[in-house]
């Protein structure tokens, strides 16, 4: 078997970790381990658990800062991601996004924020879609792409790769204000730090979304209200060491038209809180930490005219978790990272079948529930082979009281074959195990008054496997830059769905469409990335990026769905710090994106395309005030198949006092 060879081929040459698990350079060195090291100046990455200069680590990275997101006037994290490699943003039917990497599913993106899973959906059909839209960006300081598979130091989710959300620290005493408004919502948030108070600094802030009815027809989108508090808080408990608190709070009351007839009601609440003692030392770095995450989902679907319930579905999910990690400086060229994470997931939902029933208002649901077990260790080393070459090998152990044992790993290289010029490559495995919902679903709904829509989970459900790896070539020489890859992901039981259509009887005709969760037995998704920039001088500069995709089902070789062929983007900016004006001008392709579409009794497979045309501009007046102006899609193009249904205006200010 596939996974068997892979496995062999790990526990022979151990794992390298991505970007976001590189060990910590801030920690104090040797003179000779300063010698040894592979020396560039970009910026540092900072993740949860580790540091590593981008141009050194092996992994495909992409960091957008504070400064990317203020120019592009990015109000929710989907808009400040629009520019990345490698990563397709695209909006659903409703309010959320896909946010897929390397031609994975959005479930396998793993979203963190500040390292911490925040994960709250357990469905293929939803599990990341909203966790988007689920973030306060005026709270944002950075947010990091990991392009490529990642379980090696995060487990089961990561298939694709990583993003991570950074949010700022409490720092010096000042109050911020964000006014946000476009054609789909508009947004007004306060954030307060206090300063250093004592031995305390603390943040808080508050944010109010009103997402606007995108028209009166029966499909209209959701609309409704949102609403976010955060308290961080970080403790200096003595010289290099700290202690953080966080709480977040998010309410979501929503409302959708789901038919002509019918029309279903959102109310949901999600609220995390956790605690981290963290330090560092003269061989390293440590971090201790648990989070609690809850989430309550409730809706309400009635008849418009009588106000009559029709159905009701109803979802509770917790998690609790704890992780830690150590970082030590163990020979002049040799850092090693050893940790461990243990979870609890518990699951409860009328969307998967058990023998609870629960009646509301004379209509009865069934109701479900599941729970799941965590475990997991690993190891890593960052190994200074010489001055110009880094190897990162990396292993890990995870354990899942359903599915038993998976050991994954990475070996990571970077080479820096002079000044200008870099070799990176990875090889290693990946998993991921089914959710509570891919297993045990049972979930009847009706989007409109002539399709119904019923999705069964399958007990018999195997984890995910993959073994990947890829190659890239980095330079840069002058006002020139560019990066070229190449990625290869071999993935056994990718989970996937397979759709029946069958002709209900009655007037008007309806349709019901049966969707079925089920392994595919092996999947190949490969790719190319190529980007390239140019500083033009006088303050403009262009940037080019492409990715082609083949993802292909390997025993009928079609095509997978939900997935562009080709995906490009052409960039200029302008950039005038002297007098605080940025803008950015930047048109998007996609071709050869595959999807289905039912006709009748006949699913048909289509391939579509779309050009956008944006641009933003953005004025900073002073230090403390500041203002953007922007429209997406120029042209006020539409497509179905990709979600997208015209322009849209957006406007806003910042001011801090």
């Amino acid at each position: 078997m596939f996974h068997k060879h892979t496995k062999k081929k790990v526990l022979l040459t151990a794992a390298v970790l991505s970007t976001l698990s590189v060990p910590a350079y801030a920690v104090e060195r040797t003179e000779n381990a300063a010698a040894t090291r592979v020396h560039t100046d970009e910026i540092i990455v900072t993740a949860s658990r580790t540091e590593q200069e981008v141009k050194e680590t092996p992994s495909a990275v992409e960091v957008i800062t504070r400064a990317d997101i203020d120019k592009m006037g990015a109000e929710t994290l989907a808009q400040a991601l629009k520019l990345a490699i490698g990563i397709d943003i695209q909006e659903n039917a409703m309010v959320g996004n896909r946010s897929a990497l390397r031609g994975m599913n959005t479930n396998q993106t793993l979203i963190l924020v500040d390292g911490r899973r925040v994960r709250t959906e357990n469905t293929r059909e939803t599990m990341n879609y909203y966790e988007l839209q689920r973030i306060n960006m005026d709270d944002v300081e950075r947010i990091e792409i990991v392009r490529g598979a990642a379980s090696s130091l995060y487990g089961s989710e990561a298939l694709g790769g990583v993003i991570n959300i950074i949010r700022k620290r409490p720092d010096k005493a000042q109050a911020s204000l964000a006014l946000d408004w476009t054609t789909r919502q508009s947004d007004q948030g306060i954030r307060l730090d206090s300063g250093k108070v004592g031995k305390w600094a603390f943040s808080t802030s508050f944010k109010h979304m009103d997402v606007h009815q995108r028209g009166t027809d029966a499909g209209s989108n959701m609309y409704g209200k949102k609403y976010f508090f955060n308290i961080d808080g970080r403790m200096d408990v003595a010289q290099n060491k700290w202690l953080d608190v966080f709480f977040d709070y998010l309410k979501e009351d929503l409302y959708m038209k789901d038919s002509l007839t019918q029309g279903t009601s959102y109310d949901h609440d999600r609220f995390s809180a956790g605690v981290k003692y963290s330090g560092r030392d003269r061989r390293g770095d440590y971090e201790l930490q648990t989070y609690y995450t809850y989430f309550d989902k409730n809706q309400r679907t009635r008849n418009r005219a009588s106000g009559g319930l029709n159905s009701f579905d109803d979802m509770k999910y917790n998690s609790l978790i704890f992780d830690g990690r150590r970082s030590m400086q163990i020979a002049p060229n040799h850092l090693l990272t050893v940790g461990g994470e243990y979870r609890k997931e518990d699951y409860e939902s009328t969307r998967i079948r058990g023998s609870h029933r629960k009646t509301l208002e004379g209509v009865t649901n069934q109701f479900g529930d599941s729970s799941m077990n965590y475990a997991a260790l690993y190891l890593q080393d960052e190994w200074v082979a010489s001055p110009r070459w880094l190897l990162i090998p990396s292993i890990r152990w995870d354990y899942n009281d359903v599915f038993g044992s998976e050991i994954t790993g990475k070996l990571g290289t970077t080479y820096k074959i002079n000044k200008e010029l870099r070799f990176k490559a990875n090889i290693g495995t990946a998993y991921r195990a089914p959710t509570a919902s891919e297993l045990y679903f049972d979930w009847r709904h009706t989007p409109n008054a002539r399709i119904d829509v019923h999705i069964i989970g399958n007990p018999n459900l195997k984890p995910e496997k993959s073994f990947n790896f890829d190659i890239g070539i980095e330079a840069e020489r002058g006002k020139t830059s560019g990066k070229l890859s190449y990625f290869r992901n071999k993935v056994e039981d990718l989970i996937d769905t397979d759709k029946f259509t069958t002709l209900l009887p009655g007037f008007p005709p309806r349709v019901l469409v049966t969707s079925t969760y089920q392994n595919i037995d092996k999947a190949t998704i490969q790719g190319v990335e190529f980007e390239v920039k140019q500083d033009l001088g006088s303050g403009f500069s262009l940037r080019g990026l492409y990715t082609y995709l083949d993802a292909r089902d390997d025993q009928t070789n079609a095509r997978l769905t939900g997935r562009a062929r080709h995906k490009a983007s052409l960039q200029l900016s302008y950039d005038d710090p002297r007098h605080g004006w940025n803008a950015t001008l930047w048109q998007d392709w996609i071709s050869g994106y595959r999807y289905a579409e039912t006709i009748g009794r006949r699913t048909i497979y289509k391939d579509a395309a779309l050009g956008l045309m944006n641009l933003v501009v953005t004025k900073k007046f002073s230090d403390q005030f500041s203002a953007y102006l922007g429209v997406d899609n120029i042209f006020n193009k539409e497509s179905d198949a990709l979600a997208y249904d015209g322009r849209i205006w957006r406007g806003g200010v910042r001011m801090t006092f």
